[in-house]
């Protein structure tokens, strides 16, 4: 036994001494040129490393490097530095001249993708199809016979700075990336880091696995789990917080790219996209989303209008259409898409806004360089269902939009609870109309449209009012020998109503208005203020039902028209009624038919024809 342990003490010292010998007779910088030309053949990516390599022992045999710049073909800046770069190698390959090299790790290293960084090629250059053998790296010894193996690549607290236009320039910070060979120029991959832009911060993590066997001409990306977290200004208290999942497909001629398909978590929310882009002079986009359920309410929330809140709850009225509380420009700009086609398909079978629950959602449009067609806009709403086509054109400075909206059976009372206005008017309503828009705050419909509108409301009610109450106690108060009814509700009803309108930026005119129930009919015009939220209304009644009194006074009262003047705020309306005028007439007819009847019994008397000059000067 003890020989035994002699015989490998002395097997390991010769170990130790061979190795350390190893590492003292191979200089690093012989591979120096080496794994340039080997990065420049499969590659085409220039490999600079500044200083002396000088090798590493504990706690793995490392070669540690100076200032390390990698820059693609025809770039005039690096698209990878780094002060700083350590190769992890094997050491037992070293003996038969393989350079294994295990783990390459980048500390503090910038990543620049701008247009200086970009590869650049020669116009009219010819591209060898990609099953060619023209197109596949060619790899050469070097003179040394050195072979290199890489299996991972680390890069840690570095930063990419990637330059989208001009004036548009990310910054992503705190990276932390791993890529880990598992096949010929296949590899895993494992990434953290966040985003800071316009006071938000973007963080995620995520795991996959890249394909660059065909590249630069195609590259191949399958993220398995992407867990994320966004934060900040506009963005709602509770953040957006998810993961997704997808397959990435990049070909560089023509340049294109497919997503497909990406499933997207959010908060509660769950989408299936499938995304594809032709990157050419004139990009075109494809994107067709699915949903079972999507909560647009996380991503705008309703900002509450309850004068009651008070303290840091409060905050300040929304516009009734959009709130800049949302996240969204008051004044969007649509001037974008002139730059690109594209084409949108979006199916929800359950989408929640505005405390609004719209059923099988259906969006369709698409983009031709500034011109867009919606060519389809439906869903099922609070027992209804909407329907909108129309047309938006960017070419101008002035956008122009065109919405052909026609509307069946919609619960009036929640469209006007979802747009913040009070539910003073309530019914089943049916709408068809063309709106056009006006300068360019085209989110303000209240006050940047104009159109027509043909609104028919079935079981209408006017909340808060009752205008057959108004007129009979009118009447009441001025004539002792007729009544109204003992009750009444706190509401007029209007079994269906009739409205042709005109919108103008804001003020819409009431051209018709007809509508009748068992109690009354109603007829008239007048202007509503949207911005305002109020009304004035010049209404034209006949109460047939509900009075009580001498026959003959009642008959005369349901034939009789009467005047009424609705105003004012729509949460406190006023109103203007004048009966007094009616009974004068009332009376001034049943003593003109009474006269009449006199002189007709009395007409061969001289009295009676005194008497009918009488009244001719006075009539």
């Amino acid at each position: 036994m003890r020989r035994l342990l002699t015989v490998l003490a002395i097997i390991l010292a010769v170990l130790l001494a061979g190795m350390a010998a190893l590492i003292l007779l191979v200089n690093p910088n012989e591979f120096r040129g080496y794994m340039v030309k080997k990065v420049e053949d499969k590659t085409g990516y220039q490999l600079k490393i500044d200083g002396d390599l000088r090798w590493h022992v504990w706690p793995q045999l490392s070669i540690l490097a100076g200032q390390m710049t990698l820059t693609a073909p025809g770039a005039t800046k690096p698209l990878v530095s780094s002060d700083n770069m350590r190769l992890d190698v094997e050491l037992f390959p070293l003996l038969s001249h393989q350079l294994v090299v295990k783990n390459v790790v980048l500390k503090g290293g910038v990543i620049q993708l701008l247009p200086e960084s970009r590869m650049q090629t020669e116009q009219n250059a010819p591209i060898a199809p990609g099953n060619s053998s023209e197109n596949k790296p060619t790899v050469s010894a070097s003179a040394s016979g050195w072979s290199l193996e890489l299996d991972k690549i680390i890069v840690t607290d570095s930063l990419l700075v990637w330059q989208r236009s001009e004036n548009d320039i990310i910054n992503v910070r705190d990276i932390n990336l791993t890529l880990s060979r598992t096949e010929a120029r296949q590899a895993d991959i494992s990434a953290q880091a966040r985003i800071n832009r316009d006071q938000r911060e973007l963080s995620f993590s995520l795991d996959g696995a890249v394909d660059l066997r065909h590249f630069p001409q195609t590259l191949g990306l399958d993220i398995s789990n992407i867990d994320y977290q966004l934060e900040g200004a506009d963005i709602p208290s509770e953040g957006f917080k998810g993961t997704s999942a997808f397959s990435l497909v990049y070909q560089s001629a023509p340049q294109s790219i497919k997503i497909s398909p990406m499933n997207l978590t959010f908060n509660d929310n769950q989408l299936t996209l499938d995304i594809s882009a032709s990157l050419g002079d004139v990009p075109q986009y494809d994107l067709a989303i699915k949903s079972d359920s999507l909560n647009l309410d996380q991503i705008f929330p309703v900002v509450s209008t309850d004068a009651s809140t008070s303290g840091n709850e409060s905050k300040e009225t929304p516009a009734p259409v959009i709130s800049s509380a949302n996240g969204l420009s008051e004044q969007p700009d649509l001037s974008f898409l002139r730059d690109f086609n594209a084409k949108l398909s979006v199916e929800v079978s359950q989408l929640a806004f505005r405390n609004l629950s719209v059923g099988n959602l259906v969006l369709k449009a698409n983009n031709q360089q500034g011109t867009a067609i919606i060519e389809t806009l439906k869903g099922n709403v609070v027992g209804g269902s909407v329907s909108v086509t129309g047309t938006v054109d960017t070419t101008a400075a002035t956008p122009k939009i065109t919405l052909k909206p026609i509307v069946q059976n919609v619960a009036m009372g929640d469209i006007l609870k979802a747009l913040n206005y009070p539910e003073t008017l309530t019914g089943q309503l049916s709408l068809q109309g063309t709106f056009n828009s006006v300068g360019n705050d085209i989110s303000r419909f209240d006050k940047s449209w104009q159109g027509n509108a043909h609104i028919a409301i079935d079981g209408a009610r006017l909340h808060g009012l009752n205008i057959q109450q108004l007129i009979q106690q009118a009447v009441s108060r001025s004539n002792k020998d007729v009544n109204g009814a003992e009750r009444y509700e706190r509401y007029t009803e209007v079994q269906r109503l009739v409205v042709d309108t005109v919108l103008n930026q804001g003020q819409v005119r009431v051209t018709r208005l007809n509508g009748a129930s068992e109690l009354l009919t109603v007829a008239g015009t007048g202007v509503l203020n949207l911005p305002g939220k109020a009304c004035d209304m010049n209404l034209k009644i006949r109460v047939t039902q509900g009075w009580r009194g001498k026959s003959d006074i009642v008959t005369a009262l349901q034939n009789s028209t009467i005047p009424l003047r609705i105003y004012g705020p729509w949460s406190k309306l006023s109103y203007q009624l004048n009966v007094e005028q009616l009974l004068r007439d009332q009376i001034k007819g049943q003593v003109g038919k009474a006269i009449d009847k006199w002189i007709d019994k009395n007409k061969d008397k001289k009295e009676t024809q005194e008497v009918k000059k009488l009244l001719d000067k006075i009539f």
